[in-house]
């Protein structure tokens, strides 16, 4: 087994096992690497247009997507509510991005997105 098998499995391993928090955590985590990715490919001409950008910037997207689809409103209240207008306005921001290859976009999500998983740290512990 290489590294990078290994690395997977163990990668697999810590998502199928993890508690809905730290599921939450995991997320927060792989959105802020893939914008910081899209961002540093952005803020390059030569790279603004390059597939690797738009995989990171979709990927993101899909997160920010996968976050916002397990909001529970019902059980949620206004905290829901603030979360989902936050995730939309995060994903329009990544649309724009990608359609002007700009970073302006992918900065204010990587905002919205570390001010989130502070306060989500904060309230979790493991």
């Amino acid at each position: 087994m290489t590294y990078a098998q290994a690395a997977a499995t163990y990668q697999r391993n810590a998502v199928l096992t993890a508690s809905p928090e730290k599921l939450v955590k995991l997320l927060y985590e792989g959105a802020i690497k893939n914008l910081e990715k899209s961002k540093v490919g952005l803020a390059d001409t030569k790279t603004a247009r390059s597939p690797e950008v738009g995989q990171s910037l979709s990927r993101a997207m899909g997160i920010l997507g996968e976050l916002r689809a397990s909001l529970d409103h019902a059980a949620g209240g206004q905290i829901a509510k603030d979360l989902d207008r936050l995730y939309e306005f995060s994903l329009d921001q990544l649309s724009q991005a990608n359609l002007m290859r700009t970073p302006n976009g992918v900065t204010n999500t990587l905002q919205v997105m570390r001010t989130l998983q502070e306060g989500w740290n904060g309230v979790i512990t493991g």
